[in-house]
C-alpha cells in the first residue's frame, strides 16, 4: 500500500512539474506529463504507447535518448535545455530566461550607447578649458559642462532609459538647435557639411530624449550621407508633428531593419559604429508615444520622428 501511494504522489509531483517528464521503454512512449506534451507540442493520448520518434519529432533528441547527457537546442521556436537517462528525457524550457539575458545585453549596449553622447560632449569642453580661453568664452563652455553634466544624472535617474519619465514637457523644436550645432560642430567641419533648419514647431515630450534621438539621426546622416547639406525639417497634420533628418545621399532599399539592434545598412560597412544609434532612437520615441521611422525622399534618404498631438 505505502509503495502504490509513493507512486501515486510521484505521478502527482510529475503531473504538476514545471519541468517536462518522458518515460519510455523500448523505443516507445510510457509516460509524458503535461510539460512535456507541451513543449513537444504533442496530445498525450495520441503518442503513449507509440515510437519514441512520434513524440519526439526530432531525430536530436532521439539521439540524446540513446545516447545519454545533455544538451540545450533550439525546438520549435523554443530554447531548451534536455537532459537524458536510462528510459528518461527530461526537458526544461528556457527560453524566457535566454530573452531576459538577451535583452539585459542589449540595455547593456543601449546605455553604453546613450552616456557615450554626453561624456564626449564633457571630454571636448575639458579639451577647450586646457587649452586655454578668453574669459567670456570660459564662461560659456563651463555653463555647457554643466548642461552636459545635469543631462548625465538626469539620464542615471532615469534608468531604464526606454520612457525617460518625469521630464515631459510642451518645449519648441527650436531650442535644440543651438545644443546640436554646438555638440556637431567638429563633425560638421570635418565633413564638410551643414544643417539647413526649418523647424517651427512645438511638440510635448521630454527635451532631452528629442536631443538624443535627433542628435542620433543627425550623426547618422553626417557619418552615412554624402556630406555637404543636411535639412532637418518639421510639419504637422492630423496624426501630430513630424520631424525629419534628410540628407542627400543614394536612397536605401529597405529602412525598417536598421531600426533593429545591431543592424547596419550595407553604406555603413566602411563607418565605425554600433548599430544601436537608429534602435534607440525607436526605444525614445515610444517613450513619448511616438514612433521612429525611416523612408526616401525625392533627394535622399529621410530619418524620421513623430510626436502626438497633446
Amino acid at each position: 500500500m505505502e509503495a502504490v501511494a509513493s507512486l501515486k504522489a510521484l505521478e502527482r509531483a510529475w503531473e504538476e512539474a514545471r519541468e517536462g517528464v518522458l518515460l519510455h521503454a523500448e523505443e516507445r512512449v510510457i509516460y509524458l506529463n503535461p510539460e512535456a506534451a507541451r513543449l513537444l507540442e504533442v496530445t498525450r493520448e495520441r503518442v503513449l504507447g507509440k515510437p519514441l520518434l512520434l513524440a519526439l519529432r526530432d531525430h536530436r533528441l532521439e539521439l540524446l535518448c540513446r545516447s545519454g547527457g545533455q544538451v540545450r537546442l533550439e525546438l520549435r521556436g523554443r530554447h531548451l535545455w534536455a537532459k537524458a537517462l536510462p528510459g528518461v528525457l527530461l526537458l526544461l524550457d528556457q527560453t524566457a530566461e535566454k530573452q531576459r539575458l538577451e535583452a539585459l545585453e542589449e540595455s547593456s549596449r543601449v546605455l553604453a550607447h546613450e552616456f557615450r553622447t554626453p561624456v564626449a560632449g564633457m571630454l571636448s569642453l575639458i579639451e577647450a578649458l586646457q587649452q586655454g580661453l578668453a574669459k567670456e568664452q570660459e564662461r560659456e563652455v563651463l555653463g555647457l559642462l554643466l548642461q552636459e553634466a545635469q543631462r548625465l544624472r538626469r539620464l542615471v535617474e532615469d534608468l531604464p532609459l526606454t520612457r525617460l519619465p518625469g521630464q515631459e514637457r510642451t518645449f519648441a523644436l527650436e531650442e535644440l538647435r543651438p545644443r546640436l550645432e554646438r555638440f556637431l560642430a567638429p563633425q560638421l567641419a570635418e565633413r564638410s557639411a551643414w544643417i539647413t533648419w526649418n523647424t517651427p514647431h512645438t511638440v510635448w515630450a521630454n527635451p532631452d530624449a528629442v536631443y538624443q534621438a535627433l542628435l542620433n539621426l543627425l550623426d547618422n546622416a553626417l557619418k552615412y550621407g554624402p556630406g555637404g547639406e543636411v535639412i532637418v525639417e518639421s510639419s504637422q497634420d492630423e496624426r501630430g508633428v513630424w520631424l525629419e533628418v534628410r540628407d542627400f545621399g543614394t536612397p536605401l532599399g529597405d529602412y525598417e531593419p536598421l531600426f533593429q539592434p545591431g543592424k547596419r545598412g550595407y553604406h555603413a560597412a566602411s563607418v565605425r559604429g554600433s548599430g544601436l544609434g537608429l534602435a534607440l532612437v525607436r526605444r525614445l520615441a515610444a517613450g513619448w508615444g511616438g514612433q521612429a521611422y525611416g523612408k526616401a525622399w525625392e533627394g535622399g534618404n529621410a530619418f524620421g520622428l513623430q510626436f502626438p498631438l497633446r
